[in-house]
């Protein structure tokens, strides 16, 4: 093989890479905003955000402010901090 088509082989594998890391990310972030709203709406959040209404409803919420067991809080601060890591939008 010649230096060019190493170089191309080369760079198509990290684009490859990167590409598939990206896609793992979007993945983990949407998993990552789901579980939190699964917490929410189980404390019977009131939705403002349209996906999140869309897919839980308000016709059952009763708080803009619900109150969370220990755990929760520990789950909701760790999904907090790997949203940050990733980057999450």
């Amino acid at each position: 093989m010649n230096k060019l088509t190493v170089a191309l082989l080369t760079s198509l594998a990290t684009f490859i890479g990167a590409n598939t890391t990206a896609f793992a990310s979007a993945q983990e972030c949407q998993k990552l905003k789901n579980d939190h709203d699964v917490i929410y709406a189980s404390k019977g959040f009131c939705f403002k955000d349209p996906e999140a209404k869309a897919k839980f409803g308000n016709d059952n919420c009763y708080t803009t402010k619900p109150k969370f067991s220990e755990r929760e809080q520990q789950r909701l601060d760790a999904i907090k901090e790997r949203q940050k890591e990733l980057n999450c939008k």
